[in-house]
């Protein structure tokens, strides 16, 4: 049957309440995890609140021989953060003949945090010709400091082989690497191939260089092509490098930018009150930061609440960002230990030290500071 009749009685279905019925139509129906069928499917079972009845369905239709009933398990199961099982259902579509090579390698990465299984799997993308690949292969790269030239020299060859999200993910290396000029040559490149995203990225690096009048353009564009990230970047210029009017509407800036549960809004926000020494609102934002998985987060709450004297809760904040992954965490509570005369303590996160990728001269800081 046609995908797109499918489609149809499986809308007709979900529309009368029957919603096992669509969940199957859609199953049945699923060519990617990008398309409009994807996105209907998930909704279905947000809408229908019973996801062991939801995953019933799908892997009985998976099991009737329908192998894209495998990725829609696999999409649901990542939803409902069960990645483990998720790679499970992958596999099974990839022996099956379905292309999910660059799907599973984002999986084993992003969240199974596995990066040696991810990349045998973005290499198998690669081989098999996945669109994008190479690109996302450079992205996962350059997040490890040691591998930054391979990271440039795959990105490279996507922008070669004609991949444009290349070129922006080029000029955000860059960006991060403090070179903003680089950054913007292949920024600018990006945005003339039609990569719009590059905006945001282009303003930053701008206010890097001192041009605050095209950082501010730039965020104007990004703003009314609804960007994501652009309503944070522009809060942060108005705060930083905004006019009078810019700086006292700043405020309101990183509350919209909350409110549309941008990324990082809640940690911008908490630096912004405790510039301004509103700490206790500046607590309330970094607590919601670090809830949101902001490693830093836990560092910065630990330094208010030492400045506020409360020695004890600002060593559980130190913890928890130790706890978080977080190595600056870890060098701030060492010297908070060693400060409050419990030298003897520092020993203890040698080997944790080491775990989080501290080089040599932060180690011999720590043996230093243990005496």
């Amino acid at each position: 049957m046609p995908e797109q009749v499918l489609v149809q009685r499986a809308d007709e279905e979900a529309a009368e309440g029957r919603h096992a019925e669509a969940l199957e139509l859609y199953a049945r129906a699923w060519e990617s995890r990008h398309d409009e069928v994807a996105e209907k499917l998930l909704d279905l079972v947000e809408a229908w609140g019973d996801v062991d009845a939801a995953l019933e369905v799908l892997q009985r239709t998976a099991d009737q021989g329908v192998s894209g009933a495998y990725e829609a398990l696999a999409a649901l199961l990542v939803e409902i953060e069960e990645p483990e099982e998720a790679i499970k259902n992958l596999q099974e579509a990839h022996e099956r003949g379905r292309e999910v090579t660059l799907w599973t390698a984002a999986v084993l990465s992003d969240e199974l945090d596995d990066r040696e299984q991810a990349e045998v799997w973005y290499r198998r993308a690669i081989d098999a010709g996945a669109a994008g690949a190479l690109n996302d292969f450079g992205v996962f790269l350059s997040d490890d400091p040691e591998r930054l030239v391979e990271a440039e020299e795959v990105l490279t060859l996507a922008v070669e082989r004609g991949d444009p999200m290349a070129l922006g993910n080029l000029g955000r290396m860059h960006l991060e690497a403090e070179q903003p000029e680089e950054a913007l040559r292949w920024l600018r490149r990006g945005l003339d191939a039609g990569v719009r995203s590059v905006l945001v990225p282009m303003a930053e690096a701008e206010q890097q260089l001192g041009d605050f009048s095209q950082a501010r353009a730039h965020l104007t564009e990004a703003l009314d092509d609804e960007i994501e990230g652009a309503q944070l970047a522009w809060a942060n210029f108005c705060a930083e490098h905004g006019t009078p009017d810019e700086q006292s509407a700043a405020e309101g800036e990183f509350l919209t930018a909350i409110e549309a549960e941008e990324v990082g809004a809640h940690f911008d926000y908490a630096v912004f009150l405790a510039d301004r020494e509103r700490f206790d609102e500046a607590i309330q934002h970094y607590t919601a930061a670090a809830e949101e998985g902001e490693a830093n987060a836990w560092l910065n709450l630990a330094l208010i609440y030492e400045d506020q004297k409360d020695r004890r809760t600002a060593e559980d904040c130190y913890r928890s960002g130790i706890e978080a992954g977080d190595l600056h965490a870890l060098l701030a509570y060492a010297e908070f230990l060693r400060q409050w005369g419990r030298p003897k303590d520092i020993p203890a996160l040698f080997p944790q030290a080491e775990a989080l990728g501290a080089d040599a001269a932060e180690l011999a800081q720590l043996r230093s500071m243990a005496g």
